[in-house]
């Protein structure tokens, strides 16, 4: 059944009221059109007639033929199917007429005739009388007639009803018949273009309830076609969002459970008194490490959700970059001793910057990490500056496992797990995306190089700093 708001039904009765009030202005105007041509057939004729009655009028003078003579030669011309002609004088009595046994004319609105065509005028006129559409042209004569010096010619065209009647019914078979073939074409091409919005109606729904399943199929390409591209493709960005979203909770999840299993498991440990007091410091620190990680992996979701909501906000400064990678190589100290990493930093002179300090802090501090997690023990991290016109050029370069060349271009994908692509390590997969996210609204390209086994390359420009230093 047809819903009354559906966009079938609003277009379908969209085309059809268009349709119609065309047909309409079309009868209406060809109707108008009709009347004028017949009108100005009627003064056609009216003027032929005109012109033989002046001619039989003529030759009565010049054959001196009788009155009776006269009405009989001239009752051709007067009595015809479509209109009857009458010659009067000027008072209105009939000289002539179409039946010769009549003494007075069969005309109405005499009074109106002669007064109009008494002041040199044509009087022509549609009128309706005792139900009967006429029409009346009247002028005078120029040739006068035995003492009427000026007598008047009267046309009168009868049986008008008829001829409109039979244009309506024509005119009304043909809006019928249009309107029923009209009506079909266009039911079948209101379903033709709803079709594939309805259908992308009824797939919505299965979106809505995370079955990305079906897809539209649309075979042309208009706008709805493009419709149904950029649909099917929003469904495949929404699955993958799904898949993604599904991985990162499980991920997330096993992320903060084990370092609640371990905590719980140290302050158990403490508390029973198992942990020798000797220790205890040892296992502080690994709880304060475990909450550290935590407390990055909360961070680093609210990042990326500000991020993604465009509440992330760039506050530009000139700053010192290379005293700025200095200070957080050092933070790093304890990480690399583990792997018994080193980090050097490459950089002839001091370089400043013009971008946000806190910011670009973020993007160095987990490049670095990502480059100490996936390096080989004892093996090197570089970080170099180089001046590149307008812009110094900072590289980030570890020696480890390398980026599998098809997993490149993922990696800045929110929730995508770096470990999946370079080894079996953790990481909630959103380090990157940060990085990226903030290079972007510095205006500023991040670009990767890595080879499996020989290790990755990060690198991107920041503008110097404009006071010269």
């Amino acid at each position: 059944m047809l819903k009354k708001n559906s966009i079938f039904v609003r277009l379908f009765l969209s085309y059809s009221f268009i349709i119609i009030v065309s047909f309409v202005l079309f009868i209406g105007v060809y109707f108008y059109l009709f009347h004028i041509n017949l009108y100005k057939e009627f003064e056609d004729i009216y003027q032929h007639q005109f012109t033989q009655v002046e001619k039989l009028l003529s030759n009565q003078k010049k054959f001196n033929w009788s009155e009776n003579e006269t009405a009989e030669i001239i009752s051709n011309y007067l009595n015809q199917p479509g209109y009857h002609i009458y010659i009067v004088d000027e008072t209105g009595k009939q000289i002539f007429g179409p039946d010769l046994n009549q003494d007075s004319p069969l005309i109405s609105r005499s009074s109106e005739i002669l007064s109009q065509v008494q002041s040199e005028k044509i009087f022509s006129k549609g009128y309706i009388e005792n139900g009967e559409l006429r029409y009346t042209i009247a002028t005078k004569l120029t040739t006068n007639l035995n003492e009427v010096e000026q007598p008047i010619m009267v046309m009168v065209f009868h049986e008008l009803k008829h001829e409109y009647q039979r244009v309506i019914w024509m005119i009304l078979f043909t809006f019928f018949i249009t309107l029923l073939l009209t009506g079909i074409i266009l039911w079948f091409m209101s379903k033709r273009i709803t079709a594939p919005l309805m259908e992308m109606s009824e797939i919505a729904r299965h979106y809505a309830k995370g079955d990305f399943s079906k897809s539209v199929h649309y075979q042309l390409d208009d706008e709805i076609g493009q419709l149904a591209k950029s649909f099917n493709y929003m469904a495949n960005e929404l699955n993958n969002l799904e898949t993604i979203r599904k991985q990162y909770i499980s991920n997330l999840s096993h992320e903060l459970r084990s370092p609640l299993t371990t905590l719980k498991g140290f302050i158990i440990a403490l508390m029973d008194g198992t942990i020798p007091s000797n220790r205890q410091q040892h296992y502080y620190r690994l709880m304060r490490d475990e909450t550290e990680r935590m407390i990055r992996l909360v961070n680093d979701t609210l990042n990326m959700n500000q991020l993604e909501e465009g509440h992330y906000k760039i506050f530009r400064t000139n700053y010192n970059l290379t005293d700025q990678i200095k200070s957080i190589i050092n933070k790093f100290e304890p990480h690399c001793k583990e792997k018994q990493l080193q980090i050097r930093l490459h950089a002839a002179r001091d370089y400043y910057v013009y971008a946000d300090k806190d910011r670009i802090e973020q993007v160095i501090v987990n490049l670095i990490r990502n480059a100490i997690q996936f390096s080989y023990m004892n093996s090197y991290i570089d970080i170099t500056l180089t001046r590149e016109d307008k812009n110094v050029h900072v590289k980030i370069q570890d020696y480890g496992i390398g980026i599998e060349e098809q997993h490149l271009n993922l990696i800045w994908r929110r929730f995508y797990k770096v470990d999946e692509a370079r080894s079996n390590k953790s990481g909630a997969g959103l380090g990157l995306a940060i990085v990226k996210s903030i290079l972007d609204l510095h205006e500023s390209e991040v670009n990767v190089y890595s080879k499996p086994g020989e290790g990755t390359i990060f690198s991107f420009k920041l503008p110097a700093s404009k006071a010269g230093k």
